[in-house]
C-alpha cells in the first residue's frame, strides 16, 4: 500500500512541477543558483530538463511535505545534467548537478543510481 501512494505522489509531483515549471511559477535556490553558477549550467537547460526530461527517481522524506523529483535531461545520448526540485505550491529548484559516472550509471539513456550511492 505504501508503495501505491509513493508512486501516485511521485506521479503527481511531477506534473505538478513539470506545469508550473512551464508556465514560469517557480522558485530557484539559492544553493542551486550558486551550483549552476560553479557547474557553468544555465537556467534555460534546467529548465528544458525539468519540463522535457526524464523523471529518474523521486525522493520521500520523513515529512509528507519533503518529496522531491530528480530530472535528467532529455537527451538522446548520456545526460551529463541533472536537477533536484522540491514539489511545492511553487515548485523549488533545489540544485542542479553533473552527473557523475561513480554515482550514475546510463542505462538505456536513463540515469540509474549505482546501488553503492542508494539511500
Amino acid at each position: 500500500m505504501i508503495d501505491e501512494l509513493a508512486k501516485l505522489r511521485s506521479e503527481m509531483a511531477e506534473k505538478n512541477i513539470r506545469q508550473m515549471v512551464s508556465e514560469g511559477n517557480y522558485i530557484v535556490s539559492t544553493h542551486a543558483h550558486e551550483r549552476m553558477a560553479e557547474r557553468k549550467i544555465p537556467e534555460e537547460k534546467v529548465i528544458e530538463c525539468i519540463t522535457n526530461g526524464v523523471n529518474i527517481e523521486a525522493q520521500i522524506g520523513k515529512n509528507i511535505n519533503d518529496f522531491k523529483i530528480l530530472f535528467q535531461e532529455g537527451s538522446k545520448e548520456k545526460p551529463e545534467v541533472y536537477t533536484v526540485v522540491a514539489d511545492r505550491e511553487k515548485p523549488v529548484i533545489v540544485t542542479v548537478c553533473r552527473t557523475k559516472d561513480e554515482v550514475w550509471e546510463c542505462v538505456d539513456n536513463v540515469l540509474k543510481r549505482r546501488e553503492m550511492h542508494k539511500s
